[in-house]
């Protein structure tokens, strides 16, 4: 079948790690060499996912199909630091060949107290797991929900960074030169609920948004005080999805700025952390215009404790609060909600010694009344082989809820990686 090509791919990996382990043997027997400045690794992961039921939005219900090859390199030098890492696949879903450069920075340090990475790169801040409150680097929604490695959840970003070292306080800030999207759902792979439709869209690339190009700043001031992590956010930029309408009827991201602070530390043998943030709408201060999405406040709290030997259970409950929620609503011509409470939940076990995660995450939305579900399931063979089976699972009263709009796309996934 055509959906099970990547079959062949996974016969190929194990003459590979044949081949790859014989070396080794021989390597074992020669003669030693200098070690070489240049550090490298690579991967071949084969991936298939499917619906958990039939979604009439899309002829086909595989949601994941793909032989994925990355290579990752590493210099360093004099005090300068390369590393590239590239990944290629073909996505059968979509019947594309992809590249993509998730590493090509270069790090140094120019003085004592600060450090400085320039070119394509990850970042990430703040304290949530899996909810992102004052972190405004790209996102990959399609990956995440598809089940590729949660590593992928987090899109690469061509930027300038530095970090400086103070007695007083850190600083952190990136440059992003041109506005970096979220890879956000656009209907083809997974299919979503239009406002302007009012019904549930997909089976092809719906959303074609309008993408400035004008820069992003984001600033993180931080510093530890008694054991106790804390740090201040600011951001100008712009909304990391389409969420907005412009002059024209295009899906666009309108001007955004947000300010925030966050706090982590150890309370009663676990780790307890909170967080808020002040998104405003600079296109729509006073919340007046439909086409625009007003700002938010939103808040934080989490708590994380091993409950008994490798097993661990952590807790979180997040709020989104809109601002100018009178003139909100009577911009609009349909009802909407004003506020949204998340609960999460995670557990995560060790067994075999260590070779076997068991993990659970869950969303609940009170408010919204849906949920997301993420069980998974890893295996390590050893140093080259690991195996992952896993789902998500949408359900929700209301199609027009965040994860309601995605029970159709319910799907389980497996995966086989090989590393060397």
């Amino acid at each position: 079948m055509k959906s099970q090509w990547w079959v062949a791919g996974l016969i190929m990996a194990h003459f590979t790690a044949a081949a790859q382990e014989a070396d080794l043997w021989e390597d074992e027997w020669g003669d030693e060499t200098e070690t070489s400045a240049w550090q490298w690794h690579a991967s071949s992961t084969a991936a298939y996912g499917h619906r958990t039921q039939s979604d009439r939005l899309f002829s086909s219900q595989t949601t994941l199909a793909e032989w994925r090859g990355q290579l990752a390199l590493n210099h360093e030098a004099e005090g300068y630091q390369w590393q590239f890492k590239l990944d290629g696949w073909y996505d059968e879903v979509s019947s594309d060949l992809e590249l993509d450069w998730r590493q090509f920075e270069l790090s140094f340090s120019p003085l004592k107290n600060t450090d400085v990475n320039l070119g394509r790169q990850i970042a990430t801040w703040g304290t949530g797991d899996l909810l992102f409150l004052n972190d405004f680097f790209p996102k990959d929604w399609q990956s995440f929900f598809s089940g590729r490695e949660v590593d992928y959840l987090k899109a690469p970003m061509t930027a300038i960074r530095m970090q400086h070292y103070f007695k007083p306080i850190n600083v952190d800030w990136v440059l992003i030169p041109s506005f970096e999207p979220d890879r956000y759902i656009t209907g083809e792979r997974f299919g979503f609920y239009s406002l302007v439709a009012q019904s549930l869209v997909g089976g092809s690339e719906i959303i074609r948004a309008h993408e400035p190009s004008r820069p992003e700043l984001a600033v993180r001031l931080f510093k530890q005080f008694n054991g106790w992590e804390w740090a201040l956010y600011g951001y100008h930029g712009h909304e990391k999805q389409p969420v907005g309408l412009d002059a024209l009827g295009r899906p666009t991201h309108h001007r955004k700025q947000s300010w925030g602070m966050s706090m982590r530390g150890t309370v009663w043998g676990g780790v307890v952390h909170a967080e808020w943030a002040h998104h405003l709408a600079l296109d729509d201060r006073d919340g007046t215009k439909a086409h625009v999405q007003n700002g938010q406040n939103r808040w934080l709290l989490g708590y994380e404790r091993e409950l008994f030997k490798k097993f661990t259970a952590s807790m979180q409950y997040y709020v989104e609060q809109w601002h100018d929620v009178d003139a909100m609503r009577a911009s609009q011509t349909m009802s909407i909600a004003t506020h949204r409470e998340v609960w999460t939940q995670r557990l995560t076990y060790l067994t075999h010694q260590d070779k076997v995660v068991w993990s659970l995450f869950s969303f609940y939305s009170p408010t919204d009344e849906d949920r997301f579900l993420r069980p998974s399931i890893q295996y390590r063979h050893n140093d080259h082989w690991r195996y992952d089976l896993g789902a998500n699972l949408f359900s929700g009263k209301h199609p027009s809820s965040f994860f309601g709009q995605f029970e159709n796309s319910s799907n389980v996934h497996f995966s086989i990686k090989y590393q060397f």
